[in-house]
């Protein structure tokens, strides 16, 4: 991809030419004349032809402009977006300006008029050093999940323990119940009831400690061949009886070529079952459809699960992959569902992608490279054969 800059001139002419010639050496140009200008597009909100916001590696900004200086658009810039790199152009009497630019974290000023080769070259130095910053974050990151893995695994371990024991005694006061000879009918049956609801909040904690392991690693990483619309199809069939009872109907539609992967069958196996769950809890109070489609794309295999629920609000969107953020009620999410499934689909070399709006439901988005893994683990015999719609 072509280094993505946004150039502030407020001479038309030489703001032209000047991108015209960046362009000729492979780099994305989008112009602005004046810091309105170029802050709409730093923020996403230009021309729909502009690079937004999330797409500007470097802008080179003129440090004398009609209204807001070029200054001015730098403190804006490295408050709003500090990832994005400057360059200030000047002229020589405006030499201190520029140099007050550095402070405020250009990463470079070059005086007017500007060889075109030393501001490419600058250019060039600023999207490395953008990527280096960029490099170190995402290790700052990784290393903070991989710490909160150990940690949930570690409290997944303590839960476990208790909650076992929870469950042998509530078989055995179970057991008792239907040995003891209790005149009380009423009495029984309120006790029965308890003991149910006490297994029904036990099967609650397993659930959670089982995708708290899983956020630490824990599942099994053996590879084999498998067709993944088998895998998907399996997920809509196991989730049969509680679509039912949500009044869901249950669909897919899956492509004839979509090949084998070598891929870890429980890694894919856990991703379909996380979505189809969280798309059924999307609908527990209104029913609809539950839609899987598969397909391949070129050299990727992209899968859709969808549905018909209330959908995600603008406001929650961004956080849908942060570790324990959850839409739903207290009591009713663990937050972990859609972490696990991207970190799964990362270390496959695929990713996850949601799209929803409020009242019109969700699609999330799986895509799979056709030869995502590669493991010193001895392939293992082909299992799986073509997926039937349900």
């Amino acid at each position: 991809m072509p280094d993505r800059v946004l150039l502030v001139d407020d001479e038309v002419e030489f703001a032209a030419l000047l991108a015209e010639r960046l362009a000729a050496r492979g780099l994305s140009v989008v112009v602005a004349h004046d810091a309105e200008q170029a802050l709409r597009v730093l923020r996403g909100r230009s021309d729909p032809l502009a690079p937004a916001a999330a797409e500007v590696d470097v802008a080179v900004l003129d440090v004398n402009l009609p209204g807001k200086s070029g200054l001015d658009i730098l403190r804006e810039l490295k408050a709003e977006l500090p990832h994005v790199e400057a360059i200030m152009l000047t002229g020589a009497a405006e030499v201190g300006t520029a140099v007050a630019g550095m402070k405020l974290g250009a990463v470079d000023y070059l005086l007017k008029p500007v060889d075109v080769e030393v501001l490419v070259a600058a250019i060039r130095q600023a999207t490395g050093r953008r990527a280096e910053k960029l490099a170190g974050l995402r290790m700052i990151e990784t290393g903070k999940l991989a710490a909160v893995g150990g940690l949930a695994e570690g409290v997944a371990h303590e839960i476990n323990n208790p909650v076992n024991i929870m469950f042998h005694e509530a078989g055995w006061m179970d057991d008792l119940l239907a040995d003891a000879d209790i005149p009380d009918k009423e009495l029984v049956r309120e006790l029965r009831g308890s003991i149910a609801r006490i297994q029904t909040q036990g099967r609650r904690c397993r659930s959670i400690t089982a995708k708290l392991l899983s956020l630490g690693g824990r599942i099994d990483p053996r590879p084999q061949r498998i067709r993944p619309d088998r895998l998907a199809a399996a997920a809509l069939k196991a989730a049969k009886a509680r679509a039912k009872g949500l009044s869901v109907r249950l669909t897919s539609d899956f492509a004839r070529d979509i090949p084998e992967l070598f891929v870890p069958p429980a890694h894919l196996e856990q991703v379909f079952s996380h979505l189809v769950d969280n798309a059924l809890d999307a609908m527990e109070d209104r029913g609809g459809e539950l839609r899987i489609t598969g397909r391949r794309e070129g050299d990727a295999v992209v899968f859709v699960v969808s549905d018909t629920g209330g959908g995600i609000s603008p406001a929650s969107l961004p956080h849908i992959f942060d570790p324990f953020f959850s839409t739903k009620e207290v009591g009713k999410g663990s937050g972990l569902g859609l972490p696990i499934c991207r970190g799964i689909m990362t270390t496959l070399g695929g990713d996850v992608q949601v799209e929803s709006q409020s009242g019109q439901g969700t699609s999330v988005t799986v895509t799979l490279p056709v030869e995502p893994y590669r493991s010193p683990v001895k392939e293992e015999k082909s299992v799986g054969g073509p997926a039937r719609s349900m």
